[in-house]
């Protein structure tokens, strides 16, 4: 049985479910029933619908009226939306944060991150690496100061980490992503923003066919 505060119960489930999914400790596909999430957490519907209600809202569950709550299942077509867009998305976050005026404090920020993923890479800690993998793509949005951006890539950040989760830590991948974490922060520190935009481009398309690889790889299982 999962650890869980009573004063914070729904917030909790929500936290431990949404963790299960992107992490893949609970599979897509997967049906979600209310007894078994009850006998799990050993407290009563009210704060497990309500952690459902939220993921959702994430877009990590769906609910059908007479099939009941499963975790969402990506398909290729999925994936090419998703990283299309956030394809869009990340650019519009990169141009707005590299035109700002905090732009040498994003160059000294993304330093630290490659410095220390690349620390990682080298000490073979992939889950540590994949933390700050993500904090690459999120400190452009931090830097863009534009909240409406950020709300709308938000809207696709669960689906998103899902997908980075079913095959970031295999083979070399994480090496092939921080090499093009590397090469996009060069392109900023030399000033060629335009360069910066066709590898971020280029990175994520990568990253997309990594997805529908790994996506077909598990409908193969």
């Amino acid at each position: 049985m999962a650890e869980i505060n009573k004063q914070t119960i729904s917030e909790q489930i929500y936290q431990v479910l949404r963790e299960d999914i992107l992490t893949q400790n609970i599979k897509c596909g997967t049906k979600l029933t209310l007894q078994s999430l009850k006998n799990r957490f050993q407290t009563s519907h009210t704060p497990i619908r309500e952690a459902l209600t939220r993921l959702v809202e994430d877009n990590l569950v769906t609910y059908y009226s007479n099939i009941g709550i499963s975790v969402v299942l990506l398909d290729e077509n999925d994936a090419r939306e998703i990283f299309e867009l956030n394809g869009d998305f990340d650019c519009l976050a990169l141009r707005y944060a590299y035109t700002g005026n905090q732009k040498e404090t994003l160059i000294k920020e993304l330093e630290k991150i490659i410095s220390k993923s690349q620390h990682y890479i080298d000490k073979n800690q992939l889950n540590s690496w994949r933390h700050l993998s993500d904090q690459f793509h999120l400190v452009f949005y931090k830097y863009a100061n534009n909240s409406r951006l950020d709300d709308a890539a938000r809207k696709l950040r669960a689906q998103t980490t899902l997908l980075y989760n079913l095959y970031q830590l295999e083979d070399k991948n994480a090496e092939i992503i921080q090499m093009f974490h590397c090469q996009i922060y060069e392109a900023i520190k030399q000033d060629n923003l335009s360069e910066a935009l066709k590898l971020f481009k280029k990175h994520l398309n990568q990253d997309m066919h990594l997805a529908i690889k790994a996506i077909n790889r598990q409908q193969m299982v």
